[in-house]
């Protein structure tokens, strides 16, 4: 789908903001054991998880090792909205607001 359909003249003349994914991980904090991912979803807006290898016992084969998406488990899932502001990120957490009709 083209995402331009829905943009404002306004928003269509300025230029975009990049993506700032890649920051984002390197400067939110994690526990020693956790992936970050993350994914610009709209505009400002991104969407990160915090993996945790999932307990040996919820696995169906122990002994099994590595980095596979089924030996981990989302932990922490947040909405973020980040902009860039004299060169260091402002993050404010978009999923703790409700939505307002």
């Amino acid at each position: 789908m083209r995402q331009d359909l829905f943009l404002t003249e306004s928003a269509k003349k300025s230029p975009p903001n990049p993506d700032l994914s890649a920051e984002i991980i390197q400067s939110i904090t994690k526990e020693h054991n956790q992936r970050i991912t993350c994914m610009r979803v709209c505009g400002d807006n991104y969407r990160c998880n915090w993996w945790t290898p999932a307990p040996a016992k919820r696995q169906d084969n122990p002994q099994m090792r590595g980095l596979l998406v089924t030996t981990h488990v989302v932990a922490k899932s947040r909405f973020l909205n980040v902009v860039k502001v004299d060169n260091r990120l402002v993050v404010t957490d978009a999923s703790a607001n409700p939505i307002r009709n």
